[in-house]
């Protein structure tokens, strides 16, 4: 009588785990398939999205839409809104229908330089030091203004134009502005052009800056003859130095003017309010009106 109370018991714990068994396992099954099954907003494109479109182009013209996906089917990294990528660009092309990641975005200057150079302009770039670049406070998307000085005892080549009204770029003539006389014959063309006196004008005013780096100099120093036995040429020295830049926006005919100043003269940089400065017609200072 007690052996069969004992399987009895027995019998009814094995049922009931094994009842337990099955709701667990179809429980499970059941939370499986509603995963699977259950669908999550995310953002997916609306149409071609093409590469380097803004992100705020892309918001205003509805390009992205949201749309519910299984979850099982969400790719890594998926967005649900572009709230954070603000002054973000397309990395690369969109299709209709992909879902929008982490990954479908970029800085412009991560694309690089040449998306970030806006329309008419070119970038230039120009050494600078811990001086002339204001103690390396300058950064990408500041605003600048560029002041160059010129010496006496430098010459260049004429520009093209009346030579006699003293020109070059925008050194122009006038009060307290450098004598320029033409050494040779009279013809404007292929002769030279001496500045009298030194003078330090406003060159260009409120350039932006693109970008901000250091470049790597390689110069290989080669000993021929002199220390080398019977003039054969000795081993060679590599040397590598560094030297930090600016590189700013600028357009065509302003490039000339920099460019210009840096081979001809000194440029120095100051960093002007975001929004710019309002330009002034500056004669430029002399040793003449310094102290007027």
């Amino acid at each position: 009588m007690k052996l069969r109370i004992t399987l009895f018991i027995l019998a009814l714990i094995i049922g009931a785990a094994a009842v337990f068994g099955v709701i667990a396992y179809i429980n499970s099954m059941k939370a499986s398939m509603e995963e699977e099954i259950e669908k999550v907003e995310v953002l997916v494109a609306a149409q071609n999205i093409p590469k380097e479109t803004p992100v705020e182009t892309i918001i205003e013209q509805g390009m992205v839409v949201k749309n519910g996906v299984p979850r099982k089917y969400l790719a890594e990294g998926v967005l649900t809104s572009l709230d954070d990528y603000s002054g973000y660009v397309a990395s690369n092309h969109i299709n209709k229908g992909e879902q929008i990641t982490t990954t479908k975005f970029a800085k412009p200057e991560e694309m690089g330089l040449a998306f970030v150079i806006p329309d008419g302009m070119i970038a230039v770039s120009i050494p600078v030091n811990e001086v002339i670049g204001v103690s390396n406070l300058i950064n990408v998307g500041d605003r600048i203004n560029l002041i160059a000085t010129f010496f006496p005892e430098q010459e260049a080549s004429a520009y093209s134009g009346d030579v006699t009204s003293g020109e070059v770029g925008q050194v122009e003539g006038g009060e307290g502005t450098p004598v320029m006389t033409e050494e040779g014959t009279g013809s404007s063309t292929g002769s030279s052009i001496t500045i009298d006196r030194e003078i330090t004008r406003t060159l260009l005013w409120n350039v932006e800056v693109l970008y901000v780096g250091t470049r790597s100099i390689v110069r290989s120093n080669t000993d021929e003859g002199g220390g080398g036995l019977l003039g054969v040429q000795s081993q060679s020295e590599t040397r590598s130095s560094e030297i930090n830049t600016v590189t700013l926006a600028v357009t065509p005919a302003d490039s000339e003017k920099l460019v210009f100043s840096e081979e001809m003269g000194s440029v120095w940089l100051a960093i002007v309010p975001v929004e710019g400065i309002e330009k002034e017609d500056t004669t430029g200072i002399t040793m003449d009106n310094i102290f007027n």
